[in-house]
């Protein structure tokens, strides 16, 4: 994989992060959720471009964070944000509608740690937000 690439799933990540903030201010805190869960998955894929490491085509950003080795309190709130890929978008998934299943408790809470992840790993992609 080359830079080019990775810098692709980063600025699409960056977006994606933003967007689940918006969201909590027009109260779509399902979506909210589900976005967080994607800003984290690209930002997992982009530096696996970035390594030079083929990027898994997965949605269970946990089982990304085990490839790249990440540390244990990282790992921890990505495997938070994994089942929002499907509980924030499917009802017939879990016991209620997504929609409202989620607050904005929830969602403030689901995009503080797709934030964290994004802060920790800012060193191992620190060269893709060079070229920003």
């Amino acid at each position: 994989m080359n830079k080019e690439i990775a810098f692709k799933w980063f600025k699409q990540a960056l977006h994606d992060l933003e967007m689940a903030e918006r969201n909590i201010e027009i109260e779509g805190y399902d979506v909210a959720a589900f976005l967080a869960h994607q800003a984290v998955e690209k930002l997992l894929k982009s530096i696996f471009a970035l390594e030079g490491k083929a990027i898994p085509r997965i949605h269970y950003i946990d089982e990304l964070a085990y490839q790249l080795s990440l540390s244990e309190e990282l790992i921890n709130d990505v495997v938070d944000l994994t089942a929002d890929y499907t509980f924030a978008r499917y009802p017939d998934v879990a016991e209620h509608i997504p929609y409202e299943e989620y607050d904005e408790d929830v969602a403030r809470v689901k995009v503080e740690k797709a934030r964290r992840i994004f802060e920790a790993l800012k060193e191992r992609y620190k060269a893709l937000e060079d070229e920003r």
